[in-house]
C-alpha cells in the first residue's frame, strides 16, 4: 500500500476535526455554517411542492450538462449579485466544489502538468491536485490577494496549465481582487495558454451589505465575478449551494464555454450516469424560482456579518497589539499575522488548553510557509461563543508571553 504523505495526513486530520470538534473545544477552524442557520424550512417546503407537483423526471436520469430548469433558475437568481445573466447553455451542474474542481483538473489536465495557486491557498485544493499527479506551484499574494507581476513570471517560467484562484473572500486569507487584478489574471494567463479556474464560493457572501459600485457592473458593490470572462473560454467559474444553501445539497455549477461545459459532460461518469443530481436539482430550482432562496442569503449574510463584526471587536479588545489581520468584507475567515517572538505550535496548544482551537497557516501552504499566520471562522459560531473564544485565544497569548 503506498503511505499517505505526511501533508496529506495532516490536512486529512484537520478536516476531520472539522467535523467533530473536541467536547468543550471552540474550534473557530470550522469553516462551514452552523447547523442552526441552515434553511430547513426553504428546502422542507421545495421539497414538499417538489413531490406534489407529480412531475416524474426528477426521479429519473438526467441530461449530461445537469437540470435544465436549475441552470436557468440559477442564472436568473445570479443575475442581480453578478450584474449580467450568465448563459444556462455553458453550465454545467456540478456535486458542489470539491467534485468541481477533481472533475475539472481530472478533465483539464495530464500528470505532471502544472498549476499554479495563491502561496496560501484552500488546503483540501491540494489534496484533490496530488491526487491527479499535477505539480503545484505557489503565486505570491499581498492584501489585495495575487500579485499579477508574480504570477506573469509564474506563467512564464512553468508554463502551467491550469491556474487556481479564489478571487472573492478568500479561504483562507479574506481577501477580494479588485476588478483591475481581476482583468490582469485573465489576461496575463490567456496570453501564456493557461485556463483560471475561479473557485467563487463566497462571492455571494458580503456581509451585510455594501455600498453600491458604479465601477462593479451590478448593485451588489462586489467586483465583478469572474464569470464573467467565462464565455470566452478563459475562465471556469465554480460556484456552489454549500455557503449559499446547505452543504449537504452537494449541488453546484460551473459556468465557462460551451466547448468546456461539453468536454465536462462527456466524462464518462456522467455519461453514464446522466446529469448529476437530479432530485435535487429539482428541489432547488424551486427553492430559487419562488424567491425563499434569495431570502435566506439576504439573511445569511446579515446573521455572517454580525459575527464577523463580533470578531473583529473582540480580536481588538483581547489579541496583543503586533498581532494584526485585515477586516474581511465577507465571506467566512480572517487570517492572522503573529508577531515574531510567537511560535504557532505552541499557541495552538496553549489555545487549546484555553479550550479553542483555529488552523495553523501551514495547512494552507503549498511548502510549509505560512508558519506566521492562522485562520480563524465566524461562520460556525454565534456572537456569544466568539467572543468568549477569542478572549480564550488572547489568554494564550498571555501564557505563552508571561
Amino acid at each position: 500500500m503506498t503511505p499517505v504523505p505526511d501533508d496529506v495526513r495532516a490536512r486529512l486530520h484537520e478536516r476531520t476535526t472539522q467535523l467533530w470538534a473536541a467536547d468543550g473545544v471552540v474550534d473557530l477552524g470550522i469553516g462551514q455554517p452552523q447547523d442552526a442557520i441552515l434553511p430547513v424550512d426553504v428546502l422542507s417546503a421545495a421539497m414538499a411542492a417538489t413531490a406534489a407537483s407529480g412531475r416524474p423526471h426528477p426521479l429519473q436520469y438526467g441530461i449530461e450538462p445537469g437540470d435544465g430548469d436549475l441552470r436557468v433558475a440559477v442564472s436568473d437568481y445570479l443575475e442581480p449579485h453578478y450584474g449580467f445573466c450568465p448563459d444556462p447553455e455553458s453550465a454545467f451542474v456540478t456535486n458542489g466544489n470539491s467534485q468541481a474542481i477533481d472533475l475539472v483538473v481530472g478533465t483539464l489536465t495530464e500528470p505532471g502538468d502544472v498549476v499554479l495557486v495563491e502561496e496560501a491557498t484552500y488546503f483540501l485544493a491540494l489534496d484533490i491536485f496530488a491526487n491527479h499527479h499535477v505539480r503545484v506551484v505557489p503565486v505570491a499574494v499581498d492584501d489585495g490577494g495575487i500579485v499579477p507581476e508574480a504570477l506573469e513570471e509564474a506563467l512564464r517560467a512553468h508554463r502551467p496549465t491550469l491556474v487556481y484562484v479564489v478571487p472573492s473572500f478568500h479561504n483562507p486569507t479574506g481577501a477580494t481582487l479588485d476588478d483591475r487584478r481581476r482583468e490582469q489574471v485573465v489576461a496575463l494567463a490567456a496570453e501564456h495558454g493557461a485556463l483560471v479556474v475561479a473557485d467563487e464560493v463566497y462571492h455571494l457572501l458580503s456581509a451585510p451589505a455594501p455600498e453600491p459600485d458604479p465601477l462593479s457592473g451590478n448593485g451588489s458593490g462586489m467586483p465583478r465575478p469572474m464569470a464573467a470572462w467565462a464565455s470566452s473560454g478563459a475562465v471556469l467559474s465554480l460556484g456552489t449551494f454549500s455557503k449559499i444553501l446547505a452543504p449537504g445539497l452537494r449541488l453546484g455549477w460551473v459556468h465557462t464555454s460551451p466547448d468546456l461545459a461539453r468536454r465536462l459532460a462527456d466524462r464518462g461518469f456522467v455519461v453514464s450516469g446522466g446529469g448529476l443530481n437530479p432530485l435535487v436539482c429539482a428541489v432547488v430550482a424551486r427553492a430559487l424560482a419562488d424567491g425563499s432562496a434569495a431570502a435566506y442569503l439576504g439573511r445569511l449574510r446579515g446573521i455572517l456579518g454580525g459575527r464577523a463584526a463580533a470578531m473583529d471587536a473582540a480580536l481588538r479588545e483581547h489579541l496583543p497589539a503586533d498581532v494584526t489581520w485585515a477586516t474581511p468584507g465577507g465571506g467566512y475567515f480572517f487570517w492572522l499575522r503573529l508577531p515574531a517572538d510567537v511560535d504557532l505550535t505552541a499557541l495552538r496548544a496553549a489555545a487549546r488548553h484555553e479550550g479553542v482551537d483555529f488552523r495553523p497557516g501551514t495547512l494552507f501552504s503549498v511548502n510549509g510557509g505560512q508558519g506566521d499566520r492562522l485562520r480563524l471562522s465566524f461562520a460556525y459560531y454565534d456572537e456569544e461563543t466568539i467572543a468568549r473564544a477569542v478572549a480564550a485565544l488572547g489568554r494564550a497569548f498571555a501564557t505563552l508571553r508571561a
